[in-house]
């Protein structure tokens, strides 16, 4: 028995369960190796099940999809993406070079996992479930900044700051996308500057 089985037994999980759910994992692990080295569109649902060692039967038993790997994987990165903006509102006194300091390490993450980002992207421009739950991931990255929305005033005014968090989020996305993933020509410092000023000019509001 593995270590990973032995501690979901331990937490009350039978031998079948831990086996379903380590099954599970590796044709997740084995999709997103897949995606990341020949794209989205080129893998078929029997491409992953094979790289993981099963069965389309198998693969078809744990996922009506293939999108619904590519929303298992979103839920494994999730909440990094959550913790990663709770920690940029967690500075108790934000400053331009505490936000520039945090867009750095932002860009950096885009630029180290571009290849994963690039089959989420891949997956969000073909797949509408797969897009809605990426926007419920940002949305939930924004729900995240408490002490931010705090500072509003409980009805239109929070709603308004956590939709300029949600626009905010969704636009270093969609920037991050072209300059690190698809690595358009672009001038890095600068690019840090201007997300920085764009993130600072929202938090300063608080």
């Amino acid at each position: 028995m593995t270590e990973a089985s032995e501690a979901g037994r331990s937490a009350g999980e039978s031998l079948r369960e831990a086996q379903k759910r380590l099954t599970r994992e590796r044709l997740v692990d084995a999709a997103f190796e897949a995606f990341r080295d020949r794209g989205y569109a080129a893998v078929s649902t029997a491409h992953i099940a094979s790289a993981a060692g099963a069965s389309r039967a198998t693969f078809y038993l744990h996922f009506p999809s293939k999108a619904e790997v590519v929303i298992a994987l979103l839920e494994r990165i999730e909440p990094t993406v959550v913790a990663f903006h709770r920690s940029l509102d967690e500075i108790a006194e934000p400053s331009l070079e505490s936000v520039r300091e945090w867009v750095e390490r932002a860009v950096g993450w885009w630029e180290r996992d571009r290849l994963r980002f690039e089959a989420f992207e891949q997956a969000v421009a073909v797949e509408p479930k797969v897009a809605a739950r990426w926007f419920e991931s940002v949305y939930r990255a924004a729900d995240a900044m408490t002490r931010h929305l705090a500072a509003f005033a409980e009805g239109a005014d929070r709603d308004r700051a956590h939709l300029r968090l949600v626009t905010l989020i969704t636009q270093m996305e969609r920037t991050m996308y072209f300059t690190a993933v698809r690595q358009a020509p672009h001038d890095r410092e600068q690019l840090v500057d201007v997300l920085t000023e764009q993130w600072w000019a929202v938090l300063k509001q608080s």
